[in-house]
């Protein structure tokens, strides 16, 4: 007789899970976690929500944001109510605001769960204007096409010693965008044994996340987050233009680990749009 109420019990408790909301105790005993959202763009909030198995007094959700490049972006916490509900704000911004794909992972009394949205770094709204411009050095004339979604251009040089190109740009307004711009293999390429490897990008003189959107046998484009207020773009390769190619490679190789305290010689490119 004992067993058969416990069945009863059982079975009472089990419809009641049924017909529970979909987002609160429809797994017994599981951590939950959702955004609001499959896609963010620039200045938007990000909302986390999810529902803990038991409240635990003194206890709360601890909080780790992944960005595309799996870097700790944010961590925080935040204690749940106590209906078992918790949530957790965020916006996404500044070097480690790269666009793709972030996990969100929640983790509370030796559990753990997460989910993934993306984050677009440019507005869906604004496309940057393509700007295609003439760049001059001695005898060598190269067409450089650049965008920038936050701001412009105001001018390239070339640092011969550390192979590298440097951009001067002006940001407008305060939201964050994108740098994308295409390079021409023979104005300045990074390989190693005759294979591509990656450039080294500094924004403002720190060494900066992007990613490499195409590639062909005569160019290759990069894509830079950049935070609003930012004035100076440094891409360093292992080759530029041949007058200087050999020196420039043979004083990479040496100095690599000096390159963002090293005073530069610069010489200054005209930029004269096309």
């Amino acid at each position: 007789m004992r067993y058969a109420k416990y069945a009863i019990v059982a079975v009472i408790f089990a419809s009641l899970i049924s017909v529970a909301p979909n987002f609160a105790y429809s797994q017994a005993g599981q951590l939950t976690v959702n955004v609001d959202k499959t896609t963010y763009g620039a200045g938007e909030t990000i909302k986390t929500k999810g529902m803990v198995p038991a409240v635990l007094e003194g206890v709360p959700v601890a909080i780790q944001v992944f960005n595309p490049r799996n870097t700790m972006y944010t961590i925080g916490q935040t204690t749940p109510s106590s209906d078992g509900m918790y949530s957790f704000d965020f916006k996404i911004g500044g070097k480690l605001g790269i666009d793709g794909i972030y996990t969100v992972k929640s983790t509370y009394s030796g559990q753990s769960v997460q989910t993934t949205f993306e984050f677009v770094v440019a507005s869906s709204t604004t496309t940057p204007t393509i700007k295609s411009t003439t760049v001059k050095f001695e005898n060598n004339v190269f067409n450089v096409e650049t965008s920038l979604s936050n701001g412009s251009v105001k001018s390239i040089e070339v640092d011969e010693e550390f192979a590298s190109l440097i951009i001067t740009i002006s940001t407008s307004g305060k939201e964050d965008g994108t740098f994308d711009i295409t390079l021409p293999r023979n104005l300045i390429d990074s390989k190693i044994n005759n294979d591509d490897d990656e450039f080294i990008v500094l924004v403002d003189g720190d060494d900066s996340a992007f990613s490499e959107k195409g590639t062909t046998s005569t160019e290759r484009t990069l894509s830079i987050p950049i935070s609003s207020g930012t004035t100076e773009i440094e891409i360093i390769g292992t080759q530029v233009i041949p007058e200087f190619g050999v020196l420039a490679a043979i004083v990479l190789a040496t100095s690599i680990g000096a390159i963002i305290v090293a005073s530069r010689r610069n010489t200054m490119l005209k930029v004269l749009p096309v």
